[in-house]
């Protein structure tokens, strides 16, 4: 890539020139900015921002994590920069001359990593170390190996000569950028192109069954229309949301102007089965990690296949593969209208425009056999093709008893995560025994059971506590049990039952019930009952028909292109960084139709969770602008299970969500997806621009400036008093102090809306900063504003005709994160809560219900 001396065109020069003369501002040496790498530099179509993004060099060599970007309007002003350049670079440096070759240095990175010797390591493209080479696969890579040499600062701040080193792991779980020792050949950092999305908050244990009139075949149309789509379309998150629908022509003129199944810019497709220019889609239940099989549309191309949730997956395969291709696709088309384009690093093998690098379309992989309840996507720099594996996610078992009718019925179960596994929709049947132990009850943790002959052959009923699971079924099975049900000694769901130290004989099947459910079958059991029935496995869910889930994991690709530059994938691995929210928020916002609202609970994942349309999902808490359903804020960050990236993200999720839903009360929603128009459209624009204005490596604070700088550049600031609103709401307002985003420890939450834009709002536009939750409430009502007052802020409950029900003063601080108001000797009704401060008066109604 070219530094100064090589740089063309004129914006580039301009933005090289004007870090050279800022450099004393930005603590640097002249030395330190003089020859810096240009990783990526385009021009925003219609905007007329330009994007530069540099990594900083010593003697020619790049030092890794030393990242700057500059943004140059039409005019070649710089409207944003921010810059991680290493002060003295020449005086932290240890030498120029690596003691290992780029041949050594891949095998030291194969083994830090733990993976085989590399064998014939040949060249493919030749360089120099500073360059960087691409190395043949060499049996430990399904893609050709990269490396070169580099400089990453240690702890201590001096910079070790390193080789980076990019090995895409056969076994594709990860796809490793590391660094190690030019000299020794140590381990000096490593980062993974992959992102996973395991099943986080919300495990088996929760689990409901699906609703009873579901699952039922869905048959295909009877029309075969030509280049069309039997799939779950655009908004529909899943089977459970909405109905299958056959679209005709779904490829964008614009985006996609020779169809999906495209790949050389001429009329006519490539391909008849579901690959094209944006995606390959096909099934990997082998784990083989290479295009497998993909449904063939023939000549008209008519993707129209059924699909029965009553049977396993793979019966389904075709409709899962074909969704999968259609998401991928109408994503890639929708997200190009909002900036994530081919010039920005979009995912394409053929670049129509000659912008960007091509040859980097999704490998999207369905009903991947190379794990469960889990997702991932692995995004390489631009040029690359970044990979989505889409599992298969367990299910809730059945136990159905049939008799006798006092017990009749469905019960809930949970399968224990050892001994032999329910066959998927296969009946187990048999009676019911209760356990007598030698002790004389009904743990099973003692032999000889004292009614082994009774519970021969039968499924044994015991009770959980006393012993480990696995104890308590190996006994079962030496006494004869065919299988076995655990009653919960708790109230509430079920749990899956974990393993003991000792698993020998427990190949059987044996599941869980609840306290409740379990009461009840031993009850009959005692009264001399012989309920028989069957335990059924549940058919697992296929992730490739979550669309949530499809557009969340597509989203990391997103960010991932756009923050630090298409050409740089390593700006999201700091501590504090956001990029499980945005792909949260862009899987949300893709669900979402005409007639939504914004306080309505919404799950990630429900679907392959086996739970309801309006279930828990998978994250801390459900996202809604209602505070009583979602009360995350910047405060949580660091502290209990918000360590994790998927809590941590849930975070932005959330204040991303609200940001949506306020440009939509303000702009209206648009169910064209593609205008720029509507408040949903806008929020979206706002922030894949924000993604990238950010500086790399961003923390929660430098991402909401971003989105406040991108409303300054594109809307002339139209919606700053907003912005600032939201994000003062959810604890990232102008008292927040963002601390290092390489730390989870450093930062404190703020609440305060800028006086100065405090000031420039209408009456109107200030009593929305007055927050009410819940509304209507019942016996308590929390009230907050984002505003700094001298004196206390008195805080009034009034009837509609003005008379006073309620006075109390309360410390501005206190109202910043909420304070509350017994209303429970209120009388039911509608009133008005009135607030008199140093700020002015502030009021809003709320309505009283017990």
């Amino acid at each position: 890539m070219p530094g100064l001396a090589a740089a063309q065109s004129t914006p580039l020069t301009s933005a090289l020139r004007q870090l050279s003369s800022q450099h004393s501002k930005l603590g640097l040496s002249e030395a330190d900015v003089a020859n810096p790498v240009v990783t990526s530099s385009y021009t925003d179509a219609g905007s007329d921002i330009t994007h530069v993004y540099l990594r900083q060099r010593y003697q020619g060599i790049e030092i890794y994590g030393a990242e700057a970007d500059m943004h140059l309007d039409r005019s070649e002003k710089v409207v944003s920069m921010h810059s991680n350049f290493v002060r003295n670079a020449a005086a932290q440096a240890r030498t120029t001359t690596p003691s290992l070759s780029a041949t050594q240095g891949i095998a030291a990175a194969a083994k830090a990593l733990g993976l085989a010797t590399p064998r014939n390591l040949t060249v493919n493209k030749a360089g120099t170390p500073a360059e960087g080479m691409v190395f043949s696969e060499s049996g430990i890579s399904r893609s050709p190996i990269a490396a070169k040499l580099m400089y990453q600062a240690n702890a201590s701040g001096e910079l070790v000569l390193v080789w980076d080193v990019t090995i895409d792991d056969l076994k594709s779980e990860h796809y490793w950028n590391v660094r190690v020792d030019a000299s020794t050949g140590q381990l000096v950092d490593k980062s993974d192109y992959t992102i996973s999305e395991p099943t986080t908050f919300v495990e088996l244990t929760q689990k409901a069954l699906a609703t009873k009139n579901w699952p039922e075949p869905v048959a295909t149309n009877s029309v075969a229309a030509p280049n069309s789509y039997g799939v779950w379309p655009i908004t529909v998150e899943s089977p459970i949301h909405g109905a299958r629908q056959v679209v005709v022509n779904p490829a964008d003129p614009t985006y996609s102007p020779f169809g999906w199944h495209d790949t050389n810019g001429v009329a006519g497709p490539e391909y008849t089965i579901t690959r094209g220019n944006n995606v390959h889609a096909y099934e990997d239940r082998a784990n083989v990690n290479a295009p497998g099989y993909s449904p063939d549309g023939g000549t008209d191309l008519v993707f129209d296949f059924p699909f029965n949730p009553a049977l396993v997956p793979q019966a389904s395969q075709d409709a899962a593969i074909t969704n999968l291709f259609y998401w991928n696709n109408i994503i890639h088309d929708v997200m190009a209208y909002k900036g994530f384009d081919e010039v920005s690093g979009n995912f394409q093998v053929k670049n129509y425009t000659g912008t960007g690098l091509g040859n980097d379309d999704v490998r999207a992989e369905a009903q991947d056999g190379g794990g469960t309840d889990n997702a991932n996507f692995s995004t390489p720099n631009d040029g690359s093709r970044p990979r989505m594996q889409m599992y298969l996610w367990s299910a809730p078992a059945s136990l159905v008893i049939s008799t006798p009718s006092p017990v009749a019925g469905t019960y809930k179960a949970i399968p224990a995560g050892f001994g032999k596994k329910l066959a998927p929709g296969v009946p187990f049947t048999g009676q019911f025994v209760l356990v007598n132990d030698a002790a004389s009850t009904s743990l099973g943790c003692t032999r000889p059971f004292l009614n082994a002959a009774a519970i021969s052959g039968k499924i044994a009923v015991l009770d959980r506590g006393g012993c480990d699971f696995s104890e308590k079924v190996r006994n079962a099975k030496l006494s004869g049990a065919k299988g076995v049900v655990v009653v919960n000694n708790v109230a509430g769901d079920p749990i899956t039952m974990g393993a003991g130290a000792d698993t020998t004989n427990t190949g059987i099947p044996s599941v869980m019930i609840s306290l409740a459910d379990g009461n009840a079958l031993k009850a009959n059991l005692a009264a001399g009952g012989t309920p028989s029935g069957a335990i059924t496995g549940g058919i697992p869910r296929d992730g490739d028909f979550d669309n949530g889930i499809i557009t969340h994991e597509y989203g990391h690709g997103i960010s991932n292109r756009l923050t630090g530059g298409p050409a740089n994938s390593n700006c999201l691995g700091n501590a504090e960084q956001m990029g499980e929210g945005w792909s949260d928020f862009f899987g949300l916002w893709m669900t979402t139709k005409p007639g939504d609202v914004g306080q309505t609970p919404r799950g990630i994942g429900n679907y392959a969770q086996s739970t309801a349309a309006d279930g828990p999902g998978i994250r801390p808490q459900r996202y809604s602008t209602d505070f009583a359903v979602n009360n995350q804020t910047y405060a949580l960050v660091g502290t209990g299970a918000y360590t994790a990236v998927h809590a941590i993200g849930s975070i932005w999720a959330a204040t991303l969500w609200d940001l949506n839903w306020k440009l939509v009360e303000k702009y209206g929603y648009n169910k064209d997806l593609k205008a720029k128009t509507g408040g949903n459209n806008i929020a979206l624009k706002l922030v894949l621009d924000g993604c990238k204005l950010q500086v790399c490596r961003p923390g929660f604070l430098d991402g909401r400036d971003a989105i406040l700088k991108a409303d300054s550049i594109y809307n002339n600031k139209a919606n700053t008093a907003l912005i600032w609103q939201v994000f003062a709401r959810r604890g990232m307002g102008i008292d927040a102090v963002q601390g290092s985003s390489n730390s989870l420890t450093d930062n404190t939450a703020g609440y305060l809306v800028p006086i100065r834009v405090l000031a420039t709002q209408s009456q109107q536009d200030r009593d929305q900063l007055l927050e009410l939750y819940p509304n209507p409430a019942n016996s308590e009502l929390t009230v907050r504003l984002p505003v700094k007052s001298k004196t206390p802020v008195q805080v009034s409950l009034l009837t509609t005709l003005g008379k006073t029900v309620q006075t109390v003063s309360v410390p501005t601080v206190e109202l910043q994160q909420g304070t509350q108001l017994n209303t429970s000797s209120v009388a039911a009704g509608l009133y008005i809560v009135q607030l008199r401060s140093d700020a002015g008066t502030f009021t809003k109604k709320v309505l009283i219900q017990h």
